[in-house]
């Protein structure tokens, strides 16, 4: 009996998510095939009807989890929200996913392991570039928001004291911002329970440094 749609979308869906895992916790360069099928309870007959290879297999799990597991929490920065609101909501939703949700931690591992190269996936490396240069380029522009609001309410006459801290620019709030991100992933992947608490004293550090 030939497989219906609905059946070999279920097999997709499995196999994506089995590799998600196996990926994350033995590293792509470690990671078999065989794995991956033997996890999600296929043969390995039917991951190579779906995926020609690793390299197929590795794109389409990072596809499919990053629009699944990662969009809705960056959506929480798209809100009609005060900057710092929103702020606040996503680094606490940020935390609170990495140590309960073994998806969005399996996820973020994955896109920050460093052996693309060893695995035979240079392109993986690129788009794993690519994607942390937009999140850069996402939160640039959030607090580029900060930035125009303070510039239409400054007195431009007013000349800065020699003592005076230097202004923290779109671009430095980014790149602060995104190192926090990806340190407390790495931490995640390590042991969840060395993350900051999930709630308003385990980011108020990091909002201090990002809105003065």
């Amino acid at each position: 009996m030939r497989r219906t749609a609905e059946e070999a979308a279920q097999t997709r869906a499995a196999l994506l998510d089995a590799a998600l895992f196996v990926f994350a916790e033995q590293g792509l360069a470690s990671a078999r095939l065989a794995d991956v099928a033997q996890r999600a309870g296929l043969t390995r007959g039917a991951l190579y009807y779906h995926f020609a290879d690793k390299s197929a297999l590795h794109a389409a799990v990072m596809a499919h989890s990053w629009e699944t597991v990662t969009e809705p929490v960056w959506g929480i920065l798209s809100s009609d929200a005060p900057l710092e609101e929103r702020l606040h909501s996503f680094l606490t939703t940020w935390l609170r996913r990495l140590r309960h949700d073994a998806r969005f931690r399996a996820l973020l591992t994955l896109t920050l392991d460093s052996s693309y190269d060893a695995a035979g996936l240079p392109e993986g490396r690129a788009a794993k570039a690519s994607g942390l240069a937009e999140w850069q380029q996402q939160l640039e522009a959030l607090f580029g928001e900060k930035t125009a609001a303070a510039d239409a309410g400054a007195d431009h006459t007013r000349r800065p004291g020699a003592g005076e801290a230097a202004a923290i620019t779109p671009e430095s709030a980014a790149a602060s911002l995104l190192a926090w991100l990806c340190g407390t992933a790495l931490l995640a992947a390590t042991d969840p329970d060395l993350l900051p608490p999930d709630d308003a004293t385990g980011v108020a550090p990091a909002l201090r440094g990002l809105l003065p």
